[in-house]
């Protein structure tokens, strides 16, 4: 009733109303500090309508579209930054009341929350205890950013799995208050030779045009964003490009782009993440994997140049967590501490970069949000600071100022690792 009263407080009830339902959504897509995108679906096609203001019904703004479709998607603007907004889906019959907040100004110093998930859509028990782990532990303080690393929903990547492994397992809890910037692993690929018909790219909206942050790609395959004072990018380890390259060749078009994206990159923090890791012993070996050991060596020499401070992966059901690292290219066993470890660290897995300490990067793999998988015979790496193929989990980041705490939250909703950065 309360719903009722409501709708018709914004207006007639529509028609298309009594039949439509909502089957997936909404979820929040390609938020900036002063606009966003809202999408659902529906069962039936039907015209789309959003309200939303700082407090619902009064003074609400509208943005409506009257071609009848599905597949709803709807963007907001004229937003104040780091500021909580209320919004309503005017469809169908029932109003849908959420909230999603704004992000904070560019290079804002407060505290910002990301979760990264890698490896998840499986319907599995373990997937479902991370998920749950995760609600409990972000109560008091809020996702602000929820990062893919691939391989999203198994086993091939299709919509219906897309449906009852992803959408239906997070909805309640996540999708509708979370701001999502997903990417695509090789089982997200399994779902059509041709990528641009590709489920993930018909269910997500990415920024191609520079809109929130870093440079224009041009593409959906992989892009850039900023939060507060963190630069992330989003790559792509699977896409081959217009010009037949893909990430693994450091003169191809992504190479090139990821190139001068952090070279025009002001910000403290610069997160970069993708799915094939560049070091792993979990379930992949990146010695004897391929595409691994190019990415490595190609794309590796990246990073240190531009001082990346996080790279983020999925792809082995693992959670491997390296010291931090710079000019280790070769194989595990060519890594040696003392030439390759660059970092002040003022105990252990605590770590402070400044003008007198070199900066080493931490790669960290974390694909057993959903999978889980066996270790190599040489597991761990020389280069690891933590590893574990025991236990399910995810990684929780938090960023204040010029402090950035990393905590593996495991299924059994406990931190098994936790390291820092201080700049």
């Amino acid at each position: 009733m309360k719903h009722l009263i409501i709708l018709l407080m914004l207006g007639v009830i529509p028609a298309w109303a009594q039949n439509a339902k909502i089957v997936r959504g909404p979820y929040l897509q390609n938020f900036t500090s002063t606009s966003g995108v809202i999408r659902w679906r529906t069962d039936v096609p039907t015209d789309s309508r959003v309200y939303y203001g700082k407090a619902l019904p009064k003074n609400t703004q509208s943005v409506y579209d009257a071609h009848l479709t599905t597949e709803h998607e709807i963007k907001i603007t004229r937003l104040i930054p780091n500021q909580t907004y209320f919004y309503s889906i005017a469809s169908p019959q029932v109003l849908a009341h959420q909230f999603v907040k704004t992000l904070p100004k560019l290079g804002s110093n407060q505290a910002i929350r990301i979760w990264a998930l890698g490896d998840f859509g499986t319907g599995s028990k373990n997937q479902l205890l991370v998920r749950d782990a995760v609600k409990n532990f972000v109560k008091q303080k809020p996702i602000d950013a929820w990062i893919w690393l691939g391989d999203n929903a198994y086993g091939s990547g299709k919509d219906v799995e897309y449906q009852k492994n992803v959408f239906e397992v997070y909805q309640d809890d996540f999708f509708s208050n979370t701001k999502l910037w997903p990417n695509p692993g090789n089982h997200d690929y399994k779902d059509n030779p041709d990528s641009k018909k590709l489920a993930y790219y018909q269910n997500f909206t990415m920024p191609m045009n520079g809109e929130a942050g870093g440079l224009k790609s041009g593409t959906e395959a992989y892009y850039s964003f900023n939060l507060g004072n963190v630069h992330f990018v989003s790559v792509n380890s699977e896409e081959t490009s217009e010009d037949g390259t893909s990430i693994i060749d450091s003169t191809g078009q992504q190479a090139q782009w990821l190139k001068r994206d952090l070279a025009a990159n002001k910000l403290p923090w610069t997160i970069v993440y993708f799915h094939e890791p560049p070091y792993s012993k979990g379930s992949h070996d990146t010695d004897t994997d391929e595409e691994m050991t190019k990415v490595r060596q190609q794309i590796v020499p990246i990073f240190d140049r531009y001082r990346v401070d996080l790279v983020l992966a999925g792809h082995s059901h693992s959670y491997e967590r390296t010291k931090p690292i710079r000019g280790h290219l070769g194989q595990n066993d060519s890594f040696e501490a003392h030439k390759h470890v660059l970092a002040k660290e003022i105990k252990p897995n605590h770590y402070v970069v400044d003008k007198s300490s070199a900066q080493g990067t931490i790669y960290i793999v974390a694909g057993s949000g959903g999978q889980l998988g066996k270790s190599q015979a040489s597991f761990p790496l020389k280069s690891s600071a933590f590893s574990t193929v025991a236990l399910g989990g995810s990684l929780i980041l938090d960023v204040e100022g010029k402090r950035l705490v990393g905590q593996w939250l495991g299924s059994d909703g406990k931190v098994h690792d936790e390291f820092s950065i201080h700049k």
